[in-house]
């Protein structure tokens, strides 16, 4: 993903400054490549701001004094009360804002780290994206079923007049029906539906949109919650005969 300075900063009313420190050069690469770059951090905290805050986050490129600002929006938070040992407190960030020179320094600075003009960030693999849809499902029950028919399978349909073209890059937004929690996933567009397709076929038009990566954090938190969801339900449609 490349992040655009779109000049928003001194326009946003920022809810916090974070400034974020790494441990090791190669702890800083792992998450710039696997995690940064793509357009999102999680950040430990048993503080963690509200949803939909706009934070600014300052990277501390380690064994320097360079410091890299970054704009981004909290679209995950994981309280004290439901942090465990795998799951940690605190906020995924979503990165809206990264100016061109900063993302230089850091580029700079990794192939330096590396020794090599091989272009280890080529495992980003990240496209230019375009466009950002947010879902809202209508229950937790029709959540479920999607996520056993669709979202499990690495895909969803959203139904659409106006669908995007296949291979056009999307950020979607999932959100949850009861607390509005966000859930952040990429994905491309594999397949449409034009409204004379859907009529032919008797359908619904719209767009096949393949996940392209699952952060291990939302993995987590989307199988948690179905999992407590189809438990509640168990046993809830079976009809006993009893002898």
């Amino acid at each position: 993903m490349e992040l655009k300075d779109q000049g928003r900063r001194s326009a946003l009313r920022v809810k916090a400054r974070l400034k974020v420190r790494f441990k090791s050069t190669e702890s800083f690469i792992n998450e710039y490549t696997t995690n940064i770059s793509k357009g999102g951090l999680f950040i430990r905290t048993n503080k963690p701001c509200e949803l939909r805050d706009k934070v600014e986050i300052v990277l501390v490129i380690p064994g320097t004094e360079i410091e890299v600002t970054a704009l981004g929006e909290v679209i995950h938070v994981v309280g004290e009360d439901k942090a465990t040992a795998t799951m940690p407190a605190g906020m995924g960030i979503q990165l809206l804002e990264l100016k061109k020179e900063d993302q230089e320094k850091i580029e700079s600075f990794i192939k330096s780290a590396v020794k090599t003009d091989a272009d280890i960030l080529g495992r980003r693999q990240h496209a230019r994206v375009e466009t950002r849809i947010r879902v809202r499902f209508e229950s937790r029950e029709a959540l479920v079923e999607e996520y056993i028919h669709n979202i499990s399978h690495g895909g969803i349909f959203i139904q659409t007049q106006k669908p995007k073209q296949v291979g056009e890059q999307i950020i979607l937004v999932l959100i949850h029906p009861e607390t509005s929690q966000e859930i952040m996933l990429k994905g491309e567009v594999a397949r449409v539906v034009t409204t004379e397709d859907a009529q032919k076929n008797n359908s619904y038009p719209g767009m096949g949109i393949k996940f392209k990566e699952m952060e291990p954090y939302v993995k987590k938190q989307i199988d948690e919650f179905i999992k407590a969801e189809t438990a509640k339900s168990a046993g809830k449609y079976l009809i006993v005969e009893e002898n």
